[in-house]
């Protein structure tokens, strides 16, 4: 886990936790041993679950792009190199707080 040098605000944080499929994304990078991942393999590991990637796993990886990677990167909770296709996880102590609420306390 990272500290951001910048803080976000509770506001941002709440928006980028109030959606499941950010939660996930946030949770597995979270837990994932590499510094960096490949939006490819982050797909593959959100949603195919040992089968082949198939047209869903494509539709995901677009809204992956455009939609939530964008959005955690713009609330500074992941690094998104587009150019590279590439995602690091830089949450911090408050961001855990509120992804560990959420799945005792939500889910």
């Amino acid at each position: 886990m990272q500290s951001n040098t910048q803080a976000v605000s509770t506001e941002t944080l709440l928006r980028v936790v109030a959606d499941p499929k950010r939660r996930a994304i946030l949770r597995h990078l979270n837990r994932t041993d590499s510094r960096a991942v490949d939006v490819d393999a982050l797909t593959a590991a959100l949603e195919s679950h040992g089968r082949p990637i198939d047209a869903e796993d494509d539709r995901t990886a677009i809204e992956l792009r455009h939609t939530h990677l964008p959005m955690l990167a713009d609330a500074d909770v992941i690094e998104y190199d587009r150019g590279r296709d590439y995602v690091a996880y830089r949450g911090d102590d408050r961001t855990e707080a509120l992804l560990t609420f959420v799945s005792e306390r939500l889910e």
